[in-house]
């Protein structure tokens, strides 16, 4: 098929919306990214994305804090101190994501996306002459192992 079809564009669409979903986050590259976040009185900050590549700042109510250390692959900060209460008064500007997308993503989205471009949107069960035949729910929604992994793997929500 060619590389402009439309249902196949959509298809692939869909599945990359569907990981991002998945995820809670897009592990494309984004840089010097500038990210506000809550400080809830805790040692630990998540920051809603993985695989930090740089750091080029963090402030707490516009002051610059240098007394943390990353965990860059799971995209927290942590400090001896706590991280002060408020809405909005921490911000991190960083570099995360991967510049070419991991072959084990790469791999589910197009396996994901195969998937939805040959399901028959909609279609559950059809009869012609004396044959009918009916899918089960999984062979027009469902998701494979290897997407389930995966989705787990870069998961936000699978951070220690």
């Amino acid at each position: 098929m060619p590389a402009d079809n439309p249902k196949l564009l959509l298809a692939l669409r869909r599945s990359t919306d569907r990981f991002v979903g998945g995820t809670g986050w897009n592990p494309l590259a984004v840089e010097h990214d500038r990210i506000t976040l809550n400080g809830d009185g805790t040692q630990t900050l998540l920051l809603p994305a993985m695989h930090l590549t740089g750091i080029d700042g963090v402030t707490v109510d516009g002051t610059d804090v240098d007394d943390w250390q990353a965990d860059r692959g799971a995209g927290i900060l942590r400090r001896d101190a706590r991280w002060p209460y408020g809405l909005g008064n921490i911000t991190v500007t960083c570099t995360h994501g991967w510049s070419t997308t991991p072959g084990d993503i790469a791999d589910a989205v197009l396996e994901q996306a195969e998937i939805q471009y040959r399901a028959l949107a909609g279609l559950q069960s059809y009869a012609l002459g004396g044959r009918s035949v009916t899918f089960g729910a999984s062979a027009t929604v469902g998701v494979t192992q290897k997407w389930t992994e995966t989705i787990e793997r870069y998961s936000l929500g699978g951070r220690v």
